[in-house]
């Protein structure tokens, strides 16, 4: 297990999005004080930029595991980067914006700012030096204790979900935009108009759906305005759980 690398990489894209969910979780509830959906995808407890950003840092920066200044200004380097072509990706296949930090200091188009950076830089060197060979360990320990075979069944089949589950995700949000330009008369540049002669998509992917999964997605819209979408869909609640209110 430790020579093959397409198999770790997977396992680390796993692993590290669905910790990047939870991560992500703790953070909203501590500095918003709301319990809200933080995931990449429609039904799997995953956020792809962590998974994506760790890979990058793991390969790129274990060589620097003994010296603690690289890690962490390799690490906001290489963090910077991962979440600057992120947003850009994002953007470019799906017209939105998951993140704006254009009020932020020495911010990058927006997309990426110092401060986090420093959380890029800060997270390198615990990821490197304790949490990854931690991991290591784990995934070493239960490649020894069952059948190889299984393994990486159990592996390709949770791989294949997200697979599946980012191109349904792709296709809601594709069809959710539409929608809320039509029924919302606001122009989101990028987004074709789209009539939905079914019953299946205006329930599967409701605009309720969209919103508690998605809670902070922002279009630009035709005058090349950021538009934060809760602001427009303000009669749809989109967080499960907010704290102190009454």
């Amino acid at each position: 297990m430790k020579k093959n690398v397409i198999w770790k990489i997977l396992i680390y894209f796993i692993v590290y999005s669905i910790a990047g969910f939870l991560i992500e979780t703790v953070y909203a509830i501590f500095t918003k004080g709301t319990f809200e959906s933080r995931q990449s995808f429609l039904y799997g407890p995953f956020c792809i930029v962590y998974g994506i950003g760790a890979i990058a840092l793991i390969f790129t920066l274990n060589k620097y595991k003994n010296n603690t200044t690289k890690l962490f200004l390799y690490g906001m380097i290489v963090g910077c980067i991962v979440e600057y072509f992120s947003s850009y990706i994002g953007e470019l296949l799906m017209n939105i914006k998951w993140w704006d930090y254009s009020n932020d200091f020495l911010n990058i188009h927006g997309r990426t700012c110092l401060y986090y950076a420093l959380w890029w830089g800060g997270l390198s060197i615990p990821l490197i030096k304790y949490i990854n060979p931690f991991v290591d360990s784990c995934i070493q320990k239960i490649y020894n204790n069952i059948s190889p075979r299984f393994f990486k069944t159990v592996v390709s089949t949770i791989a294949l979900f997200m697979v599946i589950d980012g191109l349904i995700s792709y296709y809601a949000l594709d069809v959710f935009l539409a929608r809320v330009s039509r029924e919302y008369d606001i122009e989101i540049a990028g987004v074709e108009e789209k009539i939905e002669n079914n019953n299946i998509t205006p329930k599967l992917f409701s605009n309720e759906k969209m919103m508690m999964t998605y809670p902070n997605m922002i279009v630009v819209d035709g005058d090349g305005e950021l538009v934060l979408l809760e602001n427009v869909l303000s009669d749809i609640k989109n967080y499960y759980y907010k704290f102190g209110k009454k």
